[in-house]
């Protein structure tokens, strides 16, 4: 004789998983294997500091179809150092996007230590899935800054009289390098950054991205601007911006 099923029951399991899921059937992330640069499946931002900085926010990113979940699952971020695995007081952004904190008393002393997250199932208390491992380097000499290159913005005109625009900068070598050092977007209208330059309030989305806003007092009249990006420390020096890693020149309108 034919056994019914309890339809009633696979239903209650479709309900549950849908209230655990956010309304869609959830699927593990992938794992990366850490020895394995080429299989990376996060990135972070900044990669190093300085030894004696204060407490320090990462922003972990998603690579490779990698997800971040906050939920029945949950995403932590660890920091492993000489064999111990610390906790680091995480944000959930976005299904791409984390941040933590470093605490200070980690960047105290010379080190290379490892980042990864670990996504958990929570109400089963088992690990679902484990990022690869990306260094994160505590140094006592500054590391060496890479000359940033533009390789487009968008868009490139505009019209007189506009109001701000927020131009996206692609390229490489973007991001953070230092505690007081990163890529910021420039305007200029003749190279000079020391005299004339007008520093533009910059976004890093990426190693490879940049937006940058352009106010609107710059877009009054018709010019022919340059946008430069420079890896320096644009608000503690006061060399006049000399000795700093610079990009080439792309041409900004501003068109009748």
């Amino acid at each position: 004789m034919l056994r019914r099923f309890p339809w009633t029951a696979v239903g209650f399991l479709i309900v549950w998983q849908f209230a655990c899921g956010g309304g869609a059937l959830m699927q593990p992330p992938k794992s990366g294997a850490s020895s394995t640069p080429s299989s990376a499946n996060i990135s972070i931002s900044p990669a190093n500091a300085m030894v004696g900085s204060p407490d320090v926010t990462l922003t972990i990113s998603a690579l490779n179809n990698f997800r971040f979940f906050n939920g029945h699952w949950q995403s932590e971020v660890l920091w492993s150092q000489g064999g111990v695995d610390t906790p680091l007081l995480a944000t959930f952004v976005s299904s791409s996007q984390l941040t933590a904190l470093v605490p200070a008393a980690l960047l105290s002393s010379a080190v290379t230590a490892k980042v990864r997250v670990e996504t958990r199932d929570i109400i089963e208390n088992t690990r679902v899935a484990t990022s690869s491992s990306v260094p994160f380097l505590v140094t006592s000499t500054p590391p060496q800054t890479p000359v940033p290159s533009i390789s487009s913005i968008s868009p490139s005109t505009v019209s007189a009289a506009s109001p701000d625009v927020t131009i996206t900068i692609d390229g490489s070598n973007f991001g953070h390098y230092g505690h007081f050092v990163w890529s910021t977007a420039f305007w200029t209208t003749n190279g000079n950054l020391h005299d004339t330059g007008r520093w533009l309030t910059t976004t890093i989305v990426s190693d490879n991205q940049l937006t940058a806003v352009i106010p609107a007092a710059l877009l009054r009249s018709p010019t022919s601007a340059q946008i430069v990006v420079m890896n320096g420390d644009i608000q503690g020096m006061t060399d006049g911006y000399f000795g700093y890693p610079k990009s080439n020149s792309v041409t900004f309108t501003v068109d009748p």
